[in-house]
């Protein structure tokens, strides 16, 4: 289970929430990663998921991206290759779940993939965020 602390923070109140809001979805994830005969809701919960997962990607990508670049992040580029390389898991990822369902080890490989996603991009390239938005507001 993942715990947000503030090492993850951005600095920024919108990436944060968001960032918060997909650590309790991962979470949640956990769980479905240990079911081996899911529930109809437990399903219904597993495409919810995934639905989610969708609009997180475009929505908040293209945000976390665009505030980067206005405050002239270094971790810019860095940021869009990571989104880029994450979406095509994700899209490998939903295809398979569309064609095999809700099994434990198809949410299992996103559960992993999005701990270990979470851990890594947030603390090496979303946190570069954190001082360039400092620098923005003691400039203006």
């Amino acid at each position: 289970m993942l715990q947000w602390t503030d090492k993850f923070e951005t600095g920024h109140a919108l990436i944060d929430s968001q960032h918060k809001m997909l650590v309790n979805y991962v979470n949640r994830l956990e769980g479905l990663s240990r079911i081996t005969n899911p529930s109809r809701q437990e399903v219904e919960f597993c495409i919810q998921l995934i639905g989610f997962m969708e609009t997180y990607i475009t929505v908040h990508f293209a945000q976390e991206e665009n505030c980067m670049e206005s405050h002239n992040c270094p971790a810019q580029h860095d940021n869009k290759k990571a989104h880029h390389d994450f979406l095509q898991f994700f899209r490998k990822f939903k295809m398979r779940f569309d064609s095999e369902g809700c099994r434990p080890d198809i949410m299992t490989e996103l559960h992993a993939t999005c701990s270990s996603w979470i851990q890594q991009h947030i603390l090496k390239i979303d946190r570069q965020l954190k001082p360039c938005l400092s620098r923005s507001s003691t400039s203006s």
